[in-house]
């Protein structure tokens, strides 16, 4: 006689199908790409900002302002970059991974939702600023002609 076979591993976790799985690794893929892209942009940013910062001390000395921007500029495409690329590792981890999809897809959207808070943040942020430009431009066109 021999034992009973050991029952299949069974997870309660819901496991996508290959058809899903194709449609989440396209996503990740071209997730990853763009990751990549932004990561290069955020690259050729920094180098702009350290030659503004050069020519902020070297040349100007007190000009700071584009140094400045190009730097905020760049922390913020890297952050987004890299946090791109971590939401697309989850997303292709769903498609290598059994019994772990739910948790890595859970992973993926919190990126996302922390990317785009993100997002959020510096969109309201502009707009402030362009208010605040629009009506300093506005009072210095007044004052000027009155």
């Amino acid at each position: 006689m021999s034992p009973n076979p050991l029952p299949e591993f069974r997870s309660n976790q819901y496991e996508f199908n290959d058809e899903q799985n194709r449609t989440i690794g396209a996503l990740s893929d071209g997730m990853r790409t763009a990751a990549t892209l932004v990561q290069l942009l955020g690259v050729a940013l920094l180098v702009f900002a350290g030659l503004a910062a050069y020519q902020a001390i070297k040349v100007d000395g007190t000009n700071w302002g584009p140094a400045a921007g190009l730097a905020a500029a760049t922390l913020f495409v890297l952050t987004v970059g890299f946090w791109t690329g971590s939401a697309a590792h989850s997303f292709r981890r769903i498609t290598e991974t059994k019994n772990e999809d739910i948790w890595h897809l859970m992973n993926a959207l919190e990126s996302l939702r922390g990317m785009y808070g993100l997002l959020r943040g510096v969109v309201m942020l502009c707009l402030f600023l362009t208010v605040v430009g629009i009506g300093l431009a506005a009072f210095a066109a007044f004052s000027r002609g009155g």
